[in-house]
């Protein structure tokens, strides 16, 4: 593999309550790039940069070291997850399968552990070896058995990298890593808070017990950072932010494409369609969706929404729909495969829940161009800034105020316009940048030079 080379800086950010440091990896020619791409001005947020290699504060426009030879040598890596329902179940299993193709790029051999069974989800559609586990829980003797025989296999693979996934995972996947002798386990954050619901006397504890096996926990934005901090209490120094990426050039989406979708929903030329891409889970704000739908519909009968995604809630949907009078307003289409067509066809593109870490919906909303209204909650600032409008969450009358006003095409036009020229910064070659500095960086851990010496 040709060699690389990498700058990577410390950068010290004035949205954390406590002088804390984040470490950001990724190619950058200098430290104002680094905090480009997070989003974060130069000019008006109080930021400190440090170069990681040299030990120095970095001036803005200062380059960071090259860090000297940072070629990956070959590593295996474990990525263990709970289980998923499908790919379309929602972004984060998407952005999981995404990671892998990723690790594959970066010259790592990855495998794909399941800890319940996901019979779906094989080594071809997955682009890598993928082994299925029945671990439910260890509060049972067949639960201590399932665990003996996880254990068991991952010694016998001899994985250099342990990287958990989801919450039952994370909750978990350390201890078995550390059984295993695995030499370096990461952990991930994808939520404002740490979706074990662990009880609170011994949370705290447990929290503890789990982290001090893990090297280090990469997060997926600035705010589950913060979460991960306030929450875990966990050690700034191993704390590291990747933003998920997208590829923008799959995303291109094409007007035609929508064509048929609008038709299909009986939607005319004269109609304004909004649309929302989420699971139907409660953590999405659906029924804020329906709600602003009934009250903006009755300001302009040219409305019209979509709800593209699916979940256990979708019964509940479809009863407020029914009782709320909506059944030639709202459309309920489903999860999908491709989401290009919908994107195409719709003309607002909201997203309204009450908690998220970083939504690849708004991401997806940005690549097509389009207007955006979100709720300001977890990453969304941090994703749409201001390119769109930011709402509180649970606040229909807010919503539909918003929607009502995007209803001239030129404010339409501009807004996405504007999102379309700030999605760049996340873009899935810069999160492959992110994440070959990381196993750069696990590569250089001396239990993992110990054991490639030892294999030689």
């Amino acid at each position: 593999m040709a060699k690389r080379q990498s700058g990577v800086c410390l950068v010290q950010h004035r949205f954390l309550r406590t002088p804390t440091f984040m470490r950001i990896s990724m190619h950058i020619p200098s430290a104002k790039s680094a905090l480009r791409l997070l989003g974060i001005s130069v000019g008006s947020a109080k930021v400190k940069c440090y170069d990681l290699f040299e030990g120095k504060q970095l001036m803005a426009n200062e380059p960071c070291s090259a860090g000297g030879d940072r070629t990956i040598p070959p590593l295996k890596a474990l990525m263990l997850i709970d289980g998923m329902e499908s790919i379309t179940a929602g972004g984060t299993e998407r952005q999981f399968l995404q990671l892998a193709q990723i690790a594959k790029s970066c010259g790592v051999k990855p495998w794909i552990g399941i800890l319940r069974k996901t019979e779906w989800l094989t080594e071809e559609i997955a682009g890598c070896p993928v082994q299925h586990f029945d671990l439910h829980t260890l509060k049972s003797i067949t639960g201590l058995r399932e665990m003996a025989r996880v254990v068991s296999w991952i010694k016998a693979q001899r994985f250099d990298v342990l990287q958990t996934f989801f919450s039952d995972s994370n909750l978990f996947g350390p201890l078995l890593g550390r059984l295993s002798g695995i030499p370096v386990i990461t952990g991930t954050r994808r939520c404002l808070s740490d979706p074990a619901q662990l009880p609170k006397p011994w949370s705290q504890l447990i929290y503890q017990f789990r982290n001090a096996m893990v090297d280090n926990v990469i997060a997926n934005s600035m705010a589950v950072m913060q979460s991960v901090l306030d929450v875990e209490r966990f050690s700034p120094s191993k704390l590291d932010v990747v933003y998920n990426g997208v590829d923008l050039q799959a995303l291109r989406v094409a007007r035609h494409q929508g064509h048929q979708v609008r038709s299909e929903l009986h939607i005319g030329k004269e109609h304004l369609l909004v649309g929302n891409i989420s699971g139907l889970r409660k953590v999405k704000g659906l029924p804020t969706f329906l709600k602003a739908a009934s009250i903006a519909a009755k300001n302009d009968p040219k409305l019209r929404f979509v709800i593209v995604g699916e979940g256990d809630m979708r019964p509940m949907l479809e009863q407020m729909i029914t009782s709320e009078g909506l059944e030639e307003v709202v459309s309920l289409v489903g999860a999908q495969h491709d989401v290009r067509p919908y994107l195409a066809a719709m003309d607002i593109a909201v997203l309204c829940s009450t908690a998220e870490g970083l939504s690849n919906s708004l991401l997806e909303y940005m690549a097509a161009g389009l207007p955006i209204i979100a709720t300001d909650v977890g990453g969304n600032r941090e994703v749409v800034g201001d390119v769109g409008i930011l709402i509180p969450p649970e606040k229909p009358e807010d919503l539909a105020s918003a929607i009502l006003s995007l209803r001239s095409a030129d404010r339409r036009r501009e807004m996405g316009q504007n999102a379309y020229q700030n999605v760049g910064r996340f873009d899935i070659r810069i999160a492959e940048q992110r994440m070959a500095d990381h196993f750069r960086r696990y590569a250089q851990n001396p239990k993992i030079r110990r054991r490639k010496k030892q294999e030689e």
